[in-house]
Order: structure tokens, then sequence, then C-alpha cells
């Protein structure tokens, strides 16, 4: 449970301290997607909705529509693909005239538009199947199709910047995708019909090469089968059958030179083809009108006149042929009965006769032969005209339900949900942000995060705090250590001081003889250096040690603002001699809540501050200072800005880097650092310390509540 919490108030701590940089990122993408909200075309949607219904019909069979059982959810879905594919897009462009659409139609691109107008290339419009193609990519583009669920409805939707154009499309291509079905049935159906009427002839040349092989059998044995049954009947039979077949075949004939001969106009060769005295007087009435006829001026009353009555005969003589023809064809219909019947009493008369086993199987052959021929022949003949009923008798599987109107809204752009999703978008993003901000590129926020970064010691993490309270002192923060000395505050810089003498047992063989320099030192400008400074001198001096603080800021003291002092001379005036050195005590004061001894800064300075530091003068003054006092603390400039800490550095046994908690950049931390490290003596350690870490009330509450005292 500590773990989760602290790792909850963490991420709060990291939502409060990059709140800007969210808000930043927050407002900022909020505004841009606000801004291309207004900038969008508006796009309308319109539904067009459809029902499938996979029953089988039939309009000849009305009790045979029934469903289709299982595969009727495939059918379905089989039917959004339909109403997308290319026919029926085809279709709707056919119907629509969508080429000639200024949406959908021809039109020259951005890119062959600016080449035109730059007369860089000629302006040619796609012609043809291009065309077609260009066209038939954006209706695509424009339209889709779905299931609704599992229902058997079909949404066929288009999208248009015009509501008008968008409900037009929707119910076009719902209309095209019935009639693209419909035409499959249909075609279906025909190819169906095709393919049994190329069977047809092979079916009915089969069944006559059956009965002329039966028919050829009895004429070559009709004389053997006679003789051996005595059946002088059978003789007569095939007599009749002859005599009906001959006047058939010569009928039949006839009337097909007939036929020609009307299809010709040529009614001398009718009427000797049918012999009748009618038709032959009323073809000599019209030769004599045809006569009359050349003899006449054209375009006068009289040519008129006989040309009428020439018409007037030719259609007295069409329609006596046609009659006359149809009652031949009666008459071979008739013969062709006739010798049908004759054909299966002489077939019976035969198969009844006490005949000799192989010529009874040979005629039991041929005769199952033939009626095999025609059972085939007869089933797809009446197939092929069930077909032929059916083709032009097809209803479609579909039907629209719901025609779609112009939409009063456009679907595109959804303000609310863009922005709604922009504005999760965005607060995702300032949260990646501020995380990549505090982790890699911002500040540290924990003494692990540091320790991690530095591969040194951290020794301490300093909360941060409010000016002294009112009566405490003027010593700002610092007064805590005299004020509140169990605070966690002046805890926090205990630990510092435990952790510099444990560094300095450490080092205690290298260590010169004398007393101890600590260097506080930081990247940047106000990390609270000055304040530690002067924290860690009343620390040791309130620990019974002899302590001096020198303000070695030469171009931005502090420590006398801190302990409320306006020095006239200070360490600028004895490093530029403008003081004796004998005169060192003169520039010291004395802490009066510590007792301990401080060298402050009187002014800033006006010239190069680095050779002052790195000068003799400093030298002898520190060498002074460890053979006078116990503890010297050093508080430099930060290192980044300026190169007078790097001077200081080689009198240190002891370095404090301070790093301002969620502030001081990763980037400063490390150069830092490093001039640090290039500088400093092999057995000083760098010492750690986050200061200013936001610590919220409770975290020292509960079972540390009677260890500090509040501050």
């Amino acid at each position: 449970m500590t773990d989760q919490g602290f790792d909850l108030r963490s991420i709060l701590g990291l939502l409060r301290r990059q709140a800007r940089l969210i808000a930043i990122t927050v407002l900022a993408v909020l505004v841009v997607a606000t801004a291309a909200v207004f900038t969008m075309k508006p796009i309308y949607t319109a539904s067009t909705l459809v029902l499938v219904d996979p029953s089988r019909k039939d309009l000849l069979d009305p009790n045979a529509q029934m469903g289709g059982g299982s595969g009727e959810s495939a059918r379905v879905d089989s039917e959004v693909e339909l109403a997308k594919s290319e026919a029926t897009l085809l279709q709707t462009i056919e119907d629509e005239n969508l080429i000639d659409d200024p949406e959908f139609g021809v039109r020259l691109g951005f890119r062959d538009t600016v080449l035109s107008f730059f007369r860089i290339t000629e302006a040619t419009l796609p012609t043809g199947d291009e065309a077609l193609q260009s066209v038939m990519a954006k209706l695509r583009e424009s339209i889709t199709v779905q299931r609704r669920g599992l229902t058997f409805m079909l949404a066929i939707q288009a999208r248009s910047p015009n509501p008008a154009t968008a409900a037009r499309i929707a119910n076009a291509v719902a209309a095209a995708y019935i009639k693209v079905q419909l035409a499959a049935k249909i075609g279906s159906t025909l190819a169906s019909r095709d393919i049994i009427q190329g069977r047809i002839a092979g079916a009915s040349a089969a069944v006559s090469q059956s009965e002329g092989a039966f028919d050829k059998f009895i004429e070559d044995n009709i004389d053997s089968i006679t003789a051996e049954t005595g059946r002088t009947d059978l003789t007569a039979l095939r007599a009749q059958l002859k005599e009906v077949g001959g006047n058939r075949a010569r009928d039949a004939a006839v009337a097909e030179l007939v036929q020609r001969s009307l299809e010709q106009r040529d009614w001398a060769a009718v009427s000797a083809n049918l012999g009748s005295q009618a038709i032959a007087a009323l073809a000599e009435q019209r030769q004599q009108l045809v006569n009359s006829l050349a003899d006449t001026v054209d375009a006068s009353q009289q040519s008129i006149d006989l040309r009428a009555e020439v018409a007037k005969l030719d259609t007295e003589l069409e329609n006596s042929t046609t009659a006359e023809l149809t009652t031949m064809r009666q008459r071979v219909a008739t013969y062709q009965s006739q010798a049908s019947d004759i054909r299966n009493q002489l077939r019976t008369s035969i198969l009844s006769t006490d005949l000799p086993p192989d010529v009874l199987t040979n005629i039991y052959e041929l005769q199952q032969n033939a009626e095999i021929a025609r059972t085939q022949y007869q089933t797809l003949l009446s197939r092929l005209r069930e077909l032929e009923a059916q083709a032009y008798l097809q209803v479609a599987d579909s039907r629209v339900v719901s025609q779609t109107l112009p939409p009063s809204e456009p679907s595109f752009p959804n303000p609310r949900q863009i922005l709604t999703l922009a504005g999760l978008a965005a607060l995702g993003l300032g949260i990646g942000l501020a995380f990549l901000r505090e982790n890699f590129v911002g500040g540290f926020t924990s003494e692990a995060q540091l320790h991690s970064f530095l591969r040194g010691p951290v020794i301490s993490a300093v909360p941060r705090q409010k000016e002294a309270r009112a009566g405490a002192g003027d010593g700002g923060i610092g007064e805590y250590m005299v004020s509140s000395p169990l605070s966690i505050f002046a805890e926090s810089v205990r630990r510092i001081r435990v952790g510099i003498d444990q560094s300095l047992q450490r080092s205690e063989a290298h260590r010169p003889a004398g007393g101890i320099v600590i260097m506080v030192s930081s990247a940047s400008p106000s990390e609270g250096k000055s304040t530690l400074a002067l924290s860690i001198t009343r620390a040791y001096a309130l620990a019974g040690h002899k302590t001096l603080l020198i303000d070695c800021d030469l171009r931005k003291p502090s420590i006398h603002r801190q302990l409320g002092l306006e020095p006239s001379t200070g360490l600028l005036e004895y490093l530029n001699h403008a003081v004796k050195e004998d005169a060192l005590p003169s520039i010291m004061t004395v802490d009066d809540e510590s007792g301990a001894q401080v060298v402050l800064g009187a002014r800033r300075s006006d010239i190069a501050t680095d050779s002052l530091l790195s000068s003799t003068t400093f030298a002898r003054l520190i060498s002074a200072a460890r053979s006078t006092f116990d503890i010297i603390v050093l508080d430099t400039p930060p290192v980044g800005p300026v190169v007078d800490g790097l001077y200081l550095v080689k009198h240190a046994d002891s370095i404090v880097f301070v790093v301002r908690w969620a502030s001081t950049s990763q980037h400063d931390v490390r150069h830092a650092v490093t001039l640090l490290q290039g500088a400093k003596k092999p057995e000083t350690e760098i010492l750690a310390v986050l200061n200013q870490q936001e610590i919220s009330k409770s975290a020292y509450s509960g079972k540390y509540a009677g260890y500090y005292t509040a501050t």
C-alpha cells in the first residue's frame, strides 16, 4: 500500500509540476483542432435501406418459395459484395450519366491544372476507359455498403458535399444493384436455356436415328417375318405406312416451296405449287394491273389508283396463300400422326408374333433405344420451354424498403466528437511530454533518480520551505537551523553534515592537516546554494566546531543579505589588496545565531574575478583558515555560467553539489559535474543534495509525527 501511495503521489506531483506544459499542449491542440474543424468541407451522408430476401422465387410455382437454411447469412454477405461491385457502379454511372456530373465527372487534377497554368504541359482530359475508371474510382470512394448486424438489411450509404447529390447517389446505387441482380438472374436462366438449346439438336437427331434404325430393320426383315409368321396384314401396314409417309413428304416439300415463294412475293410460283384456281386468278389479275401501271405516268391519279389496286390484290394473295399454307401444314401434321400410329401398330403387330429369339432381341433393343431417345428429347424440350418462360418472369431477390431523403445535417466533421478526441489526445500528449521533460529533459524529482543519473552519492533531500516565520529572525530559511532545530529542514541539513563527515572519513588519509574545506556548488543560479551553505555552517557551529563561512561569489554575493548585514569591506577588497592581508579580522563578522565566523562580500566585482580566486592571496587565506578553523565552508558561484568555482575546487576536501528539485536540467547537471570532476582532487568526493523538494504535510505525519516540529 505504501509503495502504491508513493507512486500515486509521484504521478500527481509530476502532473502538478508540469501542469503548465500540459495545459499549453492541450490548448494548442484544441486550437488547431478547432481551426481544422471550421476549415473542413462538410460532408453529408445519405443511407438507403435494401431488404435481401434469400428465399427461392418461382412465379410459375408459388409453393416453391422457401428459405435457404443455414446458407442465408452467407448469401446476404455475398449481396453486400454485389452491391459495391463494378457491375453495380457501371450501371449507376450509366443511369445517372455521371460522366458529365460536375462532382463525379472527368476533370483536371491539381497537378495537371498547375502544369497547364504555367504552360509546362498541355491540359487534356482523359477519355474512354481512362475516364470511366476515373469516375468509377470517385464513385467507389463515395459509397459504403454495410449489413445491419445479422439482419437481412443492407444500408447503402453515399457521401457528398451536396446533400441532394448524396441522396440521389444512394438511391441510384440501390436501384442499379437491384437491376444488376435481376439481370444476373435472367442471364443465368438464359444461359441454361442456351445450353439445353444446344443439346436439343443432338437429341432430335438421336430420335430420328433410332426411329430410322427401327424402321430400316423392319423394312429389311418384313418379308422374312411375314413368311415365318404368315401375317399378311404386316405387308399391308407397311404399304400403308409408305403411302402416308410419301404424302407427308410431298406436302411438306410443297409447303416449303410455297413458303419460300411467299417470302419472295412470287405469286406465279405460289399458284403453280398450290394448284389453286382462285390464287391463279388473283395472280393473273394482279399481273394485268402491273402491266397497265407500266403504261401510266408516275404520280398521276390513274397511277395512284392502280397502285392501290395492286396493294389490295397483294393483301388478298398473301391472306389466301397463308390460309392454303396453314391447311397444307395441318395435313402434314395429320400425315405425321397417321404415320406414327401406323408405325406403332406395325411394331405392336410384329412384337405380338412368334419370332425367332435373335430377331425379337434385335427388335426390343431398337425399340428401347427409340423410347429412350424420345424420352430424353421430350425432357429437354420441356425444360427448354420452362426456362424460356422463367427467363422473363424473374423477380429480384432484393427490394428497397426505405429510400433516403437529402440529409439536413452533415455527418462530417462532427465538432463535438473531433474536439473530444482531440482533447483526449492532447491530454495524453501533454502527459507524455511532461513525463519526457521530467525524466529525460527536465529536472530531478527523487534522490533515486539523481543517484542513478550521477552514479554517485546523494546525501540528502532538503524540503521546500516557506520564508521564515515573523519574529523568527531576518536570516531567511537558514534561520530554521536555530529557531526550529527539530524541523524537517534542520534535520535534512544535519543529514548533509553526516554525509560530509562520512565522505571525509573515507578520504582522511589523503587530506592535508588542519581544518576541512567544504565547497558548496551548483550548476545554475537560484539553486538555493547560498542558503544551504549558511545552514551547513550553522549546523557545524552549533555542533561545537570552529566554523568559517566564506562568500566566494564575488560577482553576486548574497550571504550578507541573509544575515541582514551591509559591510563596507569584504572578500573582494581583501583579494584586491584594498585592505592589508594582516587586517583579515576586519572583513570577518560573527553569526550571532550560531557563533560561526563569516567572510562576507560587500559589493559586486567590476573586474575579472577568476584571477582573484586563483591568486596566492586567496590560497594563503585558505591556508590560514585551515590552521585556525575546524570547518571552512566556501559558498561558490555556479560552475555552469562562470569559471570561478573551478579555481576553488582544488582547495575543497568535500564538494556539496546542490541540485534544485524538478528545475535544474539534466544536461546542466551533467555538464557541471563533468567540469568539477576534471578540476577536483582525486580523493575529493562530489556529494549531491536535492534541494527544495516538494513534500506534502502527510509525508512526515503518522508514525514520524513525534520526531519533527511544525515549520
